[in-house]
């Protein structure tokens, strides 16, 4: 009998096999199901990742330092590419001169040093840098976002984490100086490693669930806004005047947030949404474009649409007690606007609608402003 040959996966084995397998599922999941610019710079950045990867394992077999450079730098130059995806996801303007150089520097740099006195604080260097990238990727993650906070958490977290390892281990060298070098890389060549698993998995999670969830809910907001449009042409047609639209918006959302916990201001919002469904008349159509903003499009006489709105106002300033969000008293501001003053378009009755609900909100919240001339003079 053959006897068997037992099996040794070290953490660069698995490193390897993660890193492929999370290519794989967010070029696949995100690059090739949802192409744009920034799924495929998500997409080119886990690919560089993988290659890393790939030449770690080479320069681990061999042995041989330039190897485990190149290796460490394109693992490092991960955040980077990441940062900017998730600049071009959100719409912001897309500052490649703070990335390029970076991606083009870090890889020669350590190269140039691997095997030499200068290949450690050559490495911390470079380790600062993508750590600086880390702090911008949760920045950009957690910043003026009060949906989605749950997917995003994982890369924000895993990216903090990098930081504070980053600035750990540069100050630890600045302690111990030039003692123990041998010690310092082999420490840091495991923390990369160990550091590029979690990194990766929790980037992959939350980039594709980000794109295929906003996706969805993209797609169900624009089925909402068609059926709206439709309404409006044949009620223009036919000059049935009584449509309104209407903008609510929850009162200081990220002030309810840092009051209550994740699940309790979910269930604030979800109960915010219900009030509204409920106030409706059935025939009037709610669309939940944000947590704390719905469009609603509504036919009716004035006088009827002000007892709607009274109803709604009510409804969610209500403190309901035996919930886990009692005790926390939220309110909203509507913002009205009518097809007889603004016209039946609408993205012209949806813009002067937010423009009457910020007015309302700036008069002190828990009330409603009906659009104006002005309002459609400023749109």
């Amino acid at each position: 009998m053959t006897p068997l040959v037992p099996v040794s996966i070290d953490v660069t084995t698995s490193m390897v096999a993660v890193v492929t397998v999370l290519t794989v599922l967010v070029i696949g999941l995100g690059t090739l199901a949802r192409p744009s610019r920034a799924t495929v710079t998500w997409g080119a950045a886990f690919g560089l990742g993988m290659l890393g990867a790939y030449l770690w394992l080479a320069g681990q077999q061999t042995d041989e330092p330039m190897l485990r450079g190149a290796a460490s730098a394109l693992l490092l130059c991960f955040e980077p590419l990441v940062w900017i995806g998730l600049r071009l996801h959100f719409g912001r303007r897309a500052r490649w001169s703070l990335v390029i150089p970076y991606v083009l520097v870090a890889p020669a740099l350590l190269t140039a040093t691997a095997g030499t006195a200068w290949y450690l604080p050559s490495f911390h260097l470079v380790f600062l840098g993508s750590a600086v990238y880390g702090g911008l990727v949760a920045y950009e993650l957690l910043r003026g976002r009060p949906s989605g906070r749950d997917i995003v958490l994982p890369l924000a977290l895993a990216s903090c984490g990098l930081v504070v390892v980053a600035i750990v281990s540069a100050v630890s060298a600045m302690i111990s100086g030039g003692a123990g070098t041998d010690a310092q890389l082999s420490a840091l060549r495991g923390m990369n490693a160990v550091g590029t698993l979690v990194v990766s998995t929790c980037a992959a999670f939350t980039l594709v669930l980000m794109v295929r969830g906003e996706e969805k809910s993209r797609g169900d907001n624009d089925d909402v806004a068609d059926r709206a449009r439709s309404r409006l042409r044949k009620a223009e047609s036919q000059n049935d005047q009584p449509w309104s639209v209407l903008d609510i918006r929850l009162d200081d959302p990220a002030d309810l947030r840092e009051a209550s916990t994740g699940s309790a201001f979910a269930l604030l919002v979800d109960r915010f949404h219900d009030d509204i469904q409920e106030a409706l008349p059935a025939l009037a159509d709610a669309d939940r474009v944000e947590d704390g903003r719905t469009i609603v499009v509504i036919r009716g006489s004035d006088e009827s649409v002000r007892h709607h709105l009274r109803g709604i106002l009510t409804r969610i300033s209500v403190i309901e007690r035996g919930t886990t969000v009692a005790g926390i008293r939220s309110s909203a501001s509507i913002g009205w606007a009518t097809a007889s003053v603004v016209g039946y378009d609408y993205d012209a009755l949806v813009a002067a609608a937010g423009r009457a609900a910020v007015r309302a909100r700036a008069a002190g919240g828990d009330q409603w402003k009906r659009a104006t001339e002005l309002d459609l003079s400023r749109v």
